[in-house]
């Protein structure tokens, strides 16, 4: 991993701090990618360097304020994004770009959408989480993952002190993590983390994202269990959602009632895929899905 690609920042008309990474290849398609959470610039990675390398994207991954090496903004909603991100995109010179959501960068690719859909050429969201405090969440999650969405919706101090348990390097060898994983996970998600590198590139991911403490993570989870300050009517652009069936961390049935709202959106649903093996296995369709332009306005 070349550090001088994953470690660059702008600074911003605030005085925040913002960082990214890049990766694929310098004069591809440039898209945005928005990571999970928590998470952080490093997310990509998970993909493999060989898959990031041949996609013939120029893929450039942003830290979310606190996350990673970009700095906290006090008070933050899903509409102080596209600003953030119209910044970097003329600091780089792009004037038009693609969008990719992961997990929790989902809700984020919708928020440009309604904010800048000019400069967008595409907009796919993968394994997308929306409200995580809606009914549907409730009644198709297993209790210990619905846990973390509880905690940060009725007690933000332990949100944040799960949160510090992600910040340190597991002392347990990699068959032992992913035995200890195992019974959380839909056998498809189970068999992606088994592949070589990919376990170790999500928790380096994950701790890069809580480097700085755990303040903006616990923010950016708690944005998802109150209103969004945005309406996913207003979205003006087609939007692209990528969906596993099996998925246990954003249930299926919470998707099919977001996209009702969504009237540009088209949903694929993935009927043996689940929340990780989404991005992984299905990265050609992905990319082609970003390298197809839409008629935006």
């Amino acid at each position: 991993m070349d550090t001088e690609k994953t470690n660059q920042t702008i600074q911003l008309p605030d005085g925040r701090r913002l960082a990214y990474a890049e990766y694929g290849s310098p004069g591809g398609i440039p898209i945005f990618y928005f990571h999970g959470t928590p998470s952080s610039r490093l997310e990509p990675m998970v993909l493999g360097e060989e898959s990031l390398a041949s996609s013939g994207l120029r893929i450039i991954a942003p830290d979310r304020p606190g996350m990673g090496l970009s700095d906290f903004k006090p008070g933050r909603g899903f509409l102080d994004w596209p600003a953030d991100v119209v910044q970097l995109a003329d600091h780089l010179g792009l004037r038009r770009f693609a969008l990719l959501g992961n997990s929790g960068g989902g809700a984020y690719v919708a928020a440009c959408a309604v904010c800048i859909p000019e400069r967008v050429t595409s907009a796919v969201i993968v394994s997308g989480a929306w409200r995580m405090d809606a009914p549907e969440v409730a009644g198709n999650l297993p209790f210990v993952n619905r846990i973390f969405w509880i905690l940060a919706r009725r007690f933000p101090p332990g949100l944040r002190l799960l949160l510090s348990t992600m910040r340190q390097p597991g002392k347990a060898s990699h068959d032992t993590e992913l035995a200890k994983m195992r019974p959380h996970l839909p056998p498809v998600d189970y068999a992606v983390m088994s592949e070589p590198g990919r376990l170790e590139a999500l928790q380096h991911a994950i701790r890069e994202g809580l480097r700085s403490g755990t303040s903006g993570a616990a923010w950016d989870v708690r944005m998802y269990v109150n209103a969004f300050n945005f309406s996913l009517a207003d979205i003006p652009i087609p939007v692209l959602l990528f969906h596993g069936v099996q998925d246990r961390n954003v249930p299926i049935a919470l998707v099919r009632s977001f996209v009702r709202d969504l009237p540009t959106a088209t949903l694929t649903e993935f009927p043996e895929d689940a929340h990780l093996s989404m991005l992984c296995c299905h990265f050609e369709k992905i990319v082609s899905a970003l390298k197809k332009p839409e008629t935006n306005l």
